[in-house]
């Protein structure tokens, strides 16, 4: 058998004697042909640099990698936007696999967090029904992957929403943007293993389920849940409400989490307390007596009866908020935006105010969508949705605003604002509510925000924001 080199040799060689009559082949058919294949030399460079990419990854997981199969196949013939899209499935399949020899139930439950329609997802299978951003979304929260992944992993999704036919764009892909995403992808995905922290609430969560655990280990066990992440706590307490909550549930499990719950619960937010009380009126609501009755139940175990709510609306808006999110981040999201901004219209109580609970989801995923993605040529909007959003907008109270400039380090709230579209939207949107706000620091805070020469997601780090919403969170 040749050497890869030799091989290597060939491929170019057969490149280059396919390439132009190929291409004189379009032509003649009436077909496009400039900015549709990459360059021949683009090509090669990825074919030159493949083979040390690929040795990175263990003979045994090659043998599974049928998307990179199809990448390398794409490279060849040109049709790098469909590369991309190859190179994106082989991620998002390790992701899965990863998923699943960690602890595919705590995913699942962390999951049902972000959006309630995946409540009811119990399978391996199920894993296919979760949006690629939700699923990166759960995977950083758990620890599977760090905050520079998951901005990483955003952004090749990005690119894999944006850079082909699904919206008009004017995006060019090199041959060392695939080489990068490529690392990225087998250092990240297919070779990657879960984080220290994530490792230990897994043991945790199989001692639980399987263990007997002594009443003297409960201090201990608290003490060490308290050094995880804020992020990883919170969703770590909804899943043990969930458990608990579940009628399947054995004595022993009910137990276990009986003697750890109240420490979780008091290293939680407020509105975090505030959504594990939601879930009762919510289980009400739906006539669902028996887990209604377990959630009195762990709200007594914690003393948190009064962060109950009895009538579920903020559960209600959550879950829509939360699907608009969802397909805010996913393909086609210019066409299906406007069904969730019109079903929150629906749900808005006639006071016109946001429940407490909810107000910090309300303001990002509502901003987040007015200011677009900044691609396209709808100024990264769904036209359809703008008029809810810019009613939703117009309606922000002081309560709202000082949300928002509390969320300007948020990694989802900024994952678009450098973006020149989006960017222009952001600062118009606080432009406008600057001039009218009659709280002077809020109106500073905004103006700055409005007019500022920093990069939107690196004002947080500066000295002059950081004294100015000093200056608001005093006052409120």
């Amino acid at each position: 058998m040749n050497d890869l080199t030799t091989i290597k040799n060939e491929i170019q060689s057969s490149i280059s004697d396919f390439n132009e009559p190929f291409t004189n082949y379009l032509v003649n058919l009436g077909l496009p042909v400039k900015g549709i294949l990459a360059p021949i030399e683009e090509r090669q460079i990825v074919i030159n640099s493949i083979e040390s990419e690929i040795q990175k990854i263990s003979v045994e997981n090659r043998q599974f990698a049928t998307y990179l199969t199809r990448f390398l196949s794409s490279v060849a013939a040109g049709l790098f936007d469909g590369a991309v899209t190859y190179l994106w499935n082989e991620t998002i399949k390790s992701l899965r696999k990863m998923i699943i020899n960690f602890d595919l139930d705590y995913f699942l439950k962390v999951s049902s967090e972000l959006n309630n329609r995946y409540k009811n997802l119990r399978t391996e299978d199920d894993l296919s029904q979760i949006s690629d951003f939700d699923l990166l979304h759960a995977c950083n929260r758990m620890g599977l992957i760090t905050d520079h992944v998951f901005e990483v992993f955003k952004f090749i999704n990005y690119m894999r929403n944006h850079s082909s036919a699904a919206h008009p764009n004017d995006s060019e892909i090199s041959a060392f943007d695939l080489l990068s995403w490529l690392d990225n992808c087998i250092k990240y995905a297919i070779n990657a293993t879960p984080n220290e922290e994530a490792v230990k609430l897994k043991q945790l969560l199989y001692n639980i389920r399987t263990s007997v655990i002594p009443e003297s280990d409960f201090k201990y066990i608290g003490e060490n849940i308290a050094e995880l992440p804020k992020v990883m706590i919170e969703d770590f307490l909804s899943t043990i409400f969930g458990m608990y909550t579940d009628s399947n549930i054995n004595t022993n499990v009910s137990s276990n989490i009986e003697g750890i719950a109240k420490y979780v619960w008091n290293l939680s937010s407020e509105p975090k307390k505030h959504s594990i009380g939601e879930k009762f009126g919510y289980f009400r609501k739906n006539g669902d007596v028996a887990r209604k009755d377990k959630a009195n139940d762990f709200l007594l175990v914690v003393d948190g009866l009064s962060y109950k709510d009895e009538d579920s609306i903020a559960q209600e808006i959550r879950d829509s908020l939360a699907n608009l999110m969802t397909t805010h981040n996913s393909i086609n999201n210019f066409y299906n935006e406007e069904p969730w901004a019109r079903q929150l219209k629906t749900l808005l109580p006639t006071s016109g105010n946001i429940p407490q609970s909810i107000l910090s989801d309300w303001v990002k995923t509502i901003v987040v969508c007015y200011s677009g993605n900044g691609n396209g040529y709808r100024e990264g909007v769904d036209e359809g949705a703008l008029p809810y959003y810019k009613e939703f907008i117009k309606n922000f109270d002081n309560k709202a605003l000082v949300c928002l400039l509390n969320l300007m380090d948020d990694p989802i709230l900024l994952m678009d604002l450098d973006t020149t579209k989006a960017n222009q939207r952001f600062k118009k949107l606080c432009a406008a509510h600057s001039s009218h706000c009659k709280n002077v620091f809020i109106a500073d805070a905004l103006n700055y925000l409005a007019t500022c020469s920093e990069p939107l997601s690196k004002v947080h780090k500066t000295t002059t924001f950081k004294d100015l919403l000093s200056k608001v969170n005093s006052q409120f």
